[in-house]
């Protein structure tokens, strides 16, 4: 009986763990360029039930006859364990792209990436913009919502300075209002676009290409990180492998929030299920333990 008790609270454990995935998710639907995370749930290994009695079925062995009783296994059957929550699985599928016309604003397209072959299995490699982190470090994000700060630097929503193919974090090195700023389908960051006699090149954004996005490491901010350094597309010996920019347009999120809705009410139902099944047992058990001892 206490074994029930154990399945039904991993249940509830998972569950918890699966709900606050799918909560997170809920509240990025609107965060550009966010990719969600997709719970995997596992079964404990289980157990191979004997029953263990001191006979054989023909009769009474010659062992027992000598006072040696010969353990004899009966297969009774399988135990389930329970289910645990085993690991968050980021889903880099690509989000819907939106027009927004506005000049700084840049998607990324990477659908034509081909498939690529990772240790025998089929792995969809996944493009990113590369940002400066506070430390120092370099960060990889899907958010191509851009903007200038106070110092002219190029700048995601949440801070991070946008790095150029150079490595480098792009500045303008003049005042310049947003609006006579352009960006070529391949990164260049144009200036007074609309003036040829003036027209200049700014910099051009860095893209990383990921072979096996799902060894990243998801920082917070709706950032990523690399163990390895990752090459730009514009390194030397490197190539654009499907990669396109959609100026005045940004990239949603990846998560369906119907989806999503439907998958936390079953969430909660199934977590209802495992909380009726542990108060079963546990009037089972009351019952039991306010038996009286029989008399001898």
């Amino acid at each position: 009986m206490i074994r029930g008790l154990y399945t039904a609270a991993s249940g509830m454990f998972s569950l918890e763990r699966r709900q606050a995935t799918l909560s997170n998710n809920l509240a990025n639907v609107q965060t550009p360029g966010f990719k969600k995370d997709d719970s995997q749930m596992r079964a404990f290994p289980n157990l191979l039930l004997n029953r263990v009695q001191s006979f054989k079925s023909g009769g009474i062995s010659s062992s027992q006859s000598m006072g040696k009783a010969t353990s004899v296994g009966v297969p009774i059957g399988e135990l389930t364990t329970g289910v645990y929550a085993q690991e968050r699985v980021p889903n880099f599928s690509q989000g819907q792209l939106v027009e927004t016309n506005n000049p700084l604003d840049i998607a990324i397209n990477d659908e034509s990436i081909p498939v690529q072959i990772v240790n025998g299995r089929q792995v969809k490699p996944s493009a990113f913009f590369a940002v400066q982190l506070p430390n120092g470090t370099v960060g990889y994000t899907r958010d191509g919502k851009f903007d200038l700060d106070a110092n002219n630097n190029l700048v995601t929503a949440d801070g991070y300075r946008v790095l150029g193919a150079d490595h480098q974090p792009i500045t303008i090195s003049d005042e310049i209002s947003k609006e006579n700023f352009s960006i070529t389908p391949t990164g260049h960051l144009m200036v007074k676009a609309n003036d040829q006699s003036n027209t200049r090149m700014a910099g051009q954004i860095g893209i990383v290409v990921v072979q096996n996005p799902l060894q990243l490491i998801r920082m917070g901010g709706n950032v990523y990180q690399s163990a390895t350094p990752v090459p730009f597309i514009q390194d030397a010996g490197q190539t654009n492998p499907g990669v396109s920019l959609e100026h005045g347009y940004i990239e949603q999120s990846n998560v369906d929030a119907g989806q999503t809705i439907s998958d936390m009410m079953m969430t909660v139902k199934a977590y209802a299920a495992n909380q009726k099944v542990i108060s079963v047992y546990d009037e089972s058990l009351q019952k039991l333990n306010s038996t009286g001892s029989i008399n001898q």
